[in-house]
């Protein structure tokens, strides 16, 4: 029994666990558990498990391990103690009947993003651990972008069909358009999410394309490919401009000859999608130019004096995670969200949090060893500027796939950032799998 027991914990580790969280990504997200009620998701159950099994792998370590300052993992604790004086701040003030259930699923939901975060961060013991869960995550967004493009071409959602025992859902995925041209969404409740998410992986795809040698020079390209494409299709403002930030940020970390080879490489994408799609160009532009008759930016700007007056009441903690409810006021500003319902301490923290995981990767992508290690750790800088980009243009955190890939990307800031600072490439981290292996990282490091 006890070597069966060794086996499992040796097979069933956090990359595991992590690759059956994209698994359950495909399954869409208007699926839910209706009987558990708001954390329905399967998604969202398991972030919460992954929070259990960490904290009883921190309960039952019995051998210590080397104390080493981790920003990243400090920061997230900034943005917890912030949305839990904001939810007391709230009870000792007295909320709406209404408000009270959204509460308390913001404090399980924040659960549930730690407990992605920790995994990531802890789990992922060395580099080769954050290259497999990168070429993971890659090939995750390559098939989403797969599905949104499948999605576009038949004008269909194409997921009508699925149905899973003791799940219901309001909606069979309907399809949106603008300019007549349709918005996919792959498995995510919106547009918007599904774009935001794919613009959010695709500087790891490009990062593995550039540097991936292992692999084929198709198998390394067309992620990219498909997830550039789908950006694009997307049509979304969101969607682009953090994908263009994204890849602003990469290119400070390229030299010129590979600028010049990813600009030309991003005119000949665009010039597929214009030729293949015609129409779809001046739908792109028309966007940008026409942005100040559209009624998604006007309904935005009309939006923020209700938000500042709410901010007015309680701008130090706010009025309470989750307690902003869509009866009252659409934000479409996450950073604006985070004002009204965490206040200015929570926002100090949340961007605090992206800060220190863009620095924390980028910083240590300078001392890499190699080019293939300096690169996964700009992409992965560049991937959280773009989940940070996206809080302006979108309310990310109320969606199950964008924020938990948003969670997801720091935690591998900081991981990367772990792994990278550790002596002798040896980490020392979260050690599902036996105790045994952490007395030998920890006989390694002395």
């Amino acid at each position: 029994m006890s070597t069966l027991s060794h086996a499992i914990r040796r097979t069933f580790d956090a990359k595991t666990m992590l690759s059956i969280f994209l698994i359950l990504c495909f399954v869409p997200s208007y699926l839910t558990f209706s009987v558990i009620g708001a954390v329905g998701r399967p998604t969202t159950l398991l972030t919460l498990i992954m929070f259990a099994w960490w904290l009883a792998d921190r309960l039952r370590r019995h051998v210590p391990t080397p104390w080493r300052f981790q920003p990243v993992r400090w920061a997230l604790a900034a943005v917890f103690l912030a949305v839990l004086a904001s939810y007391a701040a709230a009870m000792f003030r007295g909320l709406q009947v209404a408000e009270v259930s959204p509460a308390d699923t913001g404090l399980l939901r924040l659960v549930g993003w730690c407990g992605l975060f920790l995994v990531v961060h802890d789990g992922l013991r060395t580099m080769d651990d954050i290259i497999v869960m990168v070429r993971r995550i890659v090939t995750t967004g390559a098939l989403m972008a797969l599905l949104g493009l499948a999605q576009f071409v038949t004008k269909s959602s194409l997921l009508g069909w699925i149905s899973i025992p003791g799940m219901t859902g309001d909606t069979a995925g309907a399809i949106d358009q603008r300019g007549g041209f349709v918005r996919a969404a792959g498995t995510a409740t919106h547009p918007l999410e599904y774009g935001l998410v794919l613009c959010a992986i695709l500087p790891l795809a490009l990062g593995l394309a550039l540097e991936d040698r292992e692999r084929s020079l198709l198998s390394r390209w067309w992620p990219a490919a498909a997830m550039g494409a789908a950006t694009l299709l997307s049509v979304s403002r969101s969607a682009l401009v953090a994908a263009i930030v994204a890849i602003c940020v990469l290119f400070a970390a390229w030299p010129p000859r590979r600028r010049l080879f990813a600009s030309m490489l991003g005119i000949g994408l665009f010039g597929v999608v214009y030729v293949s799609v015609p129409g779809f160009a001046g739908t792109i532009v028309g966007m940008f130019t026409g942005a100040a008759g559209d009624p998604s930016v006007a309904s935005r700007v009309n939006s923020y004096d209700v938000a500042f007056s709410m901010v007015a009441r309680t701008p130090i903690f706010g009025r309470g995670f989750g307690t902003l409810l869509p009866s009252y006021v659409y934000l479409d500003n996450q950073y604006l969200g985070v004002v009204v319902e965490l206040g200015l301490v929570g926002l100090a923290a949340v961007v605090s949090m992206f800060l220190v995981g863009i620095g924390a990767a980028w910083r240590s992508s300078m001392h890499a060893r190699t080019p293939f290690q300096r690169q996964i750790g700009s992409s992965i800088a560049a991937a959280v500027c773009a989940s940070a980009v996206s809080f302006t243009f979108f309310d990310a955190l109320s969606f199950p796939l964008s924020s938990a890939f948003i969670f997801l990307l720091v935690g591998l800031a900081g991981a990367y950032h772990r792994v990278s600072s550790a002596q002798g490439g040896i980490f020392v981290g979260l050690d599902i799998n036996s105790s045994r292996r952490s007395a030998e990282g920890v006989s390694a490091l002395r």
